[in-house]
């Protein structure tokens, strides 16, 4: 049997139709089973994988259970080399012995281990920084889309600048109580709210250092709530990876984080009120001020080369003029590994993306004939150090970018175990025609589709789905549904919370003996459905508003 239905998606005047058409074919659709991804995750989060981190032991294990699985399934090889691997060349930088010196207002201005936390991500054992002016610049923001520039009227080629954590607080002009949403996303977490975006931009403009102030008091604007957007890390050990090739060093050459009270010092010493910036640096009206103050020093790194690898694999599509387009499914693979005698185990994140990409996988084999378009299954490595797996695959793609349909990405269950929800939630609504056949899909089940639903935590910029889309390609990303069958209001909610602070990143992300992934599998069927559709139509997905910040930095590839 087959579920039929009549599917047409109407978006922004293209027009994909798929009238009277058989949708997923029923043995497909019933593939995907609790039992199956239960026995994944329990694997893959087992001791005997030691956490899953990149270039270990548990990375061998891992990629050899991922890549047996794909050829028991009798998936071909993704890489056009004919192997299931695409070999990820990284740098591991840890910082050690740093010392920077500052001068205010002609004296010097002594800095405490506990004053401030200084590291690069330059692959060099010792990067000079030369004496530098330092300038404050609000919120180190350039956003042209909001009308926003902090560094107006400011060369700050060869200088050091200050910067405040986050988006710029813009409160809502009719209600003060509120972040204004037409602003920076309002409460969530945005592009130019990001540390990366921020040291990127002052890199681009010429600057040697940035100094981003932590902590400090609440102003009369809302807030978003501390450390959004980070995530409870306290786990994570202090080297820092990133992608080894001819960009390496294309970054800035030092960061500082200094606490408020070290930074209401600094500024003191110049004449100058620190409260009183931060107050008007949320407005675009704020000019960059220059403080009394220069900033020297050499930082020294111990650096490594990592190996490590994506693994892939491919279902070739039938059609002879689609099968050269491509759909991806991607789940990382990598988690935390073992910190002394803490093995993080990472059921959650993301043994359970691993483990659904792979029935993902299996349920395509269960078609009567493959879709029109090729399919992809890629598992991404050190993905929890900076989506650097993804990143490599984007900057060195496999295949044409520009014949790359559509991402659907793949990071924790919806609802880690909890049962069926009545929402299915999705990251970064409202920027391609994805949408509207996740919508569909999702309406299928009887369920609502909505946005993200704890948006202030900024989980859109912390997984894979952001390089793809980064690359220009359209991509689909789930968020946790929180409204449970079954449950009171508020419960889902809770049951977040308690994971995100419990567990998350933490070695207690293990299986728990109460998991009920019967909502997952419903998850999973939406995702095939738009995965399947998607290889299926004559049209491609495109984009509908398409952020400045994510058109594509690697076009042509």
């Amino acid at each position: 049997m087959f579920r039929r239905f009549a599917l047409t998606i109407l978006a922004a005047g293209n027009l994909l139709l798929l009238a009277n058409q058989e949708l997923v074919p029923s043995r497909a659709w019933n593939a995907i089973t609790t039992g199956a991804l239960l026995k994944h995750i329990r694997i893959l989060s087992s001791d005997e994988f030691e956490g899953r981190a990149p270039a270990t032991a548990g990375e061998q294990k891992t990629v050899e259970y991922l890549v047996n699985a794909c050829r028991a399934m009798k998936l071909a090889p993704g890489n056009p080399d004919g192997t299931y691997l695409q070999k990820v060349a990284l740098w591991g930088i840890t910082p050690v012995d740093s010392k920077l010196t500052i001068k205010a207002a002609g004296s010097d201005f002594p800095l405490a281990p506990e004053d401030a936390r200084i590291s690069s991500q330059q692959p060099k054992p010792a990067i000079t920084i030369p004496e530098s002016a330092i300038v404050f610049a609000g919120y180190g923001v350039v956003a042209p889309e909001y009308g926003w520039n902090d560094y107006k009227g400011l060369d700050v080629k060869g200088k050091a600048v200050v910067i405040l954590g986050g988006d710029p607080p813009v409160a809502d002009p009719h209600d003060p109580s509120k972040l204004d949403d037409k602003m920076f996303l309002g409460p969530e977490l945005s592009f130019y709210g990001r540390p990366g975006s921020k040291a990127d931009q002052a890199h681009r403009l010429g600057a040697t250092a940035v100094i981003t102030i932590t902590g400090g008091p609440a102003s009369r604007f809302p807030t978003r709530p501390p450390g959004a957007g980070a995530g409870p890390n306290r786990y994570i050990t202090r080297e820092t990876m990133i992608v080894r090739d001819a960009s390496s060093t294309d970054r800035i050459d030092a960061a500082v984080s200094m606490t408020n009270d070290k930074a209401v010092a600094l500024f003191a010493a110049s004449g100058l009120d620190l409260n009183a910036l931060r107050e008007a640096a949320v407005s675009r009206d704020f000019k960059p001020v220059t403080l009394k103050a220069s900033l020297s020093g050499t930082v020294h790194n111990q650096v490594r080369e990592i190996d490590t690898n994506n693994v892939i694999a491919k279902i070739e599509g039938s059609d002879p003029a689609l099968r050269n387009q491509y759909v991806i499914y991607s789940g990382h693979w990598d988690h935390m590994g073992r910190q002394g005698d803490n093995i993080f185990h990472g059921a959650s994140d993301n043994a359970s993306g691993a483990a659904s990409v792979l029935e993902l996988a299996h349920a395509f084999t269960e078609l009567p004939k493959p879709a029109k378009r090729t399919v992809l299954f890629l598992w991404p490595t050190a993905e929890e150090r900076g989506l650097l797996g993804a990143k490599y695959y984007v900057q060195h793609p496999l295949y044409p970018l520009a014949q790359t349909v559509a991402n659907i990405n793949l990071d924790y269950f919806s609802d880690w175990g909890w049962g069926r929800t009545r929402d299915f939630s999705i990251l970064g609504m409202g920027m391609s025609t994805l949408d509207d056949v996740t919508k569909q899909a999702v309406e299928r089940q009887g369920r609502v589709m909505t946005s993200d639903t704890d948006p202030v935590e900024g989980f859109f910029w912390r997984s894979d789905h952001v390089e793809f889309g980064m690359g220009g390609v359209p991509f689909l990303a789930m968020s946790p549904g929180i409204d449970f069958v079954g449950k009171p209001a508020g419960w889902g909610d809770q049951k977040r919370q308690e994971y995100i602070h419990a567990n998350y990143h933490k070695p207690t992300d293990q299986i728990k003996p109460d998991w009920d992934l019967s909502g997952s599998v419903e998850d999973l069927q939406v995702l095939l459905e738009v995965g399947y559709l998607v290889a299926q139509a004559p049209d491609r997905p495109h984009w509908t508003h398409r952020p400045p910040y994510m058109h594509s930095q690697y076009a042509g590839k």
